[in-house]
């Protein structure tokens, strides 16, 4: 990792050994040239911050970030600069990708850069809204007022995804469960019974006979049909990333049932707030439109939108030009146009995306609530037809014996 430990004197002729992170040894002598201080000496710590969680990890997790702006806020309020507070906060960080992230933008401030510019690694969560809103601190010079309010957004996108998460988790812990105890009796359990019954001469039940020649055919064909089924995943998204126009897997996520509403409303939800947090930190709308536009994660979703700020920039009203995106709810378009007219549409969407993030709990709720017993009820009866295809022949000669 390129961590360097750097031998630095002052005027004074006071040693002090600190330790930065660089990408090479020219651009550590960058960082540190607007320093009081001289560079007498620089060692290279090739094994520091090593570890192999980092080999896994590139990016900085939403909470250690939202810790970090946190911390920022309380030193800015202190009346401590900028400059000074991030040296404070990157003394005090673990090793990782947030201080590698903090010690290079500490570096870059230092020697001229903007905050907005310095603050602009994809490794950052969010980071072209972070960058826009630091933006907008500058431009006003109320930076921790801006920060409070990412932070305020950041905790709500990670109290929804985190909620999202843990309701889906016991679901799919059960449906991969009931697949795999499918496969099992399907592979292993009725085709060792198939080379018992082929020995009788009795008539074999539908059920029996369905089970046995679908498990047969499972298990000659299971290799090929895996391989048409990758081959046909790999093809649609080889076409879709020669054509962007084709959105086809994206499309079949949103109609899936249940959890396509979820994906879309959740959507919804971060992209008024994200215009919200933008549009009050002082970034003019077609600006915020660009940048919300590009929370949609959905390719689908980002095609219907990406015109928008364009067609804003040619003099239309956020609200016309919401109205004429299919994937936008009537309801947004007319609190918009409400926003608009009173003046007041930063309250109007941070409002939007409450309702949206209250509307996607209840539905995540009652999506647990059903798909539980479904597919506990789906597994049971699965398997006990299953069972009942065994032994039903079993049964059946015995009865032929006595």
């Amino acid at each position: 990792m390129p961590y360097f430990k750097c031998t630095l004197v002052d005027e004074q002729g006071h040693f002090q050994a600190r330790e930065y992170y660089a990408e090479s040894r020219g651009e550590l002598s960058q960082s540190l040239a607007g320093l009081d201080e001289k560079l007498v000496a620089v060692q290279r710590l090739w094994f520091k911050g090593f570890s192999l969680h980092k080999l896994f990890r590139h990016k900085i997790g939403a909470t250690e970030f939202l810790l970090f702006n946190q911390e920022m806020i309380i030193l800015l309020k202190a009346g401590i600069p900028v400059i000074r507070a991030m040296e404070i906060i990157v003394q005090n960080t673990p090793f990782g990708v947030l201080r590698e992230v903090l010690t290079k933008a500490a570096g870059n401030i230092r020697n001229g850069m903007q905050i907005s510019e310095a603050f602009s690694s994809r490794q950052i969560p969010f980071s072209r809204i972070y960058r826009a809103s630091l933006l907008a601190g500058e431009r006003s010079g109320h930076l921790e007022q801006v920060l409070e309010k990412f932070n305020v957004y950041l905790g709500k996108i990670s109290n929804l995804r985190r909620k999202i998460v843990s309701g889906l988790t016991y679901p799919v812990i059960l449906l991969v469960f009931m697949i795999a105890m499918v496969l099992v009796i399907a592979v292993y359990v009725i085709p060792r019974f198939s080379s018992f019954f082929s020995d009788m001469d009795a008539e074999l039940p539908a059920v029996t006979l369905f089970f046995m020649t679908a498990t047969q055919f499972l298990r000659d064909n299971l290799l090929p049909v895996s391989a048409v089924l990758l081959l046909a995943y790999a093809g649609i998204r080889l076409l879709e990333r020669l054509n962007p126009r084709v959105t086809l897997l994206d499309q079949a996520k949103l109609k899936t049932p249940f959890l396509g509403r979820i994906a879309h409303e959740n959507a919804i939800a971060v992209f008024a707030r994200t215009l919200s947090i933008l549009i009050s930190g002082g970034i003019p709308v077609p600006e915020s439109a660009e940048i919300a536009v590009e929370t949609f994660a959905n390719r689908f979703h980002y095609a219907q939108v990406r015109a928008m700020p364009e067609k804003i920039r040619q003099g239309n009203l956020l609200s016309a030009v919401l109205q004429e995106i299919a994937i936008m709810p009537r309801i947004l378009v007319e609190m918009v146009r409400v926003g608009e007219t009173s003046g007041n549409l930063t309250i109007v969407l941070d409002e939007s995306a409450d309702y949206y993030e209250r509307s996607l709990d209840s539905r995540i709720n009652t999506l647990i609530s059903l798909i539980e017993p479904v597919i506990i009820i789906g597994l049971g009866m699965v398997i006990a037809l299953m069972l009942v295809s065994v032994y039903l022949p079993i049964f059946s000669t015995v009865r032929v014996i006595q």
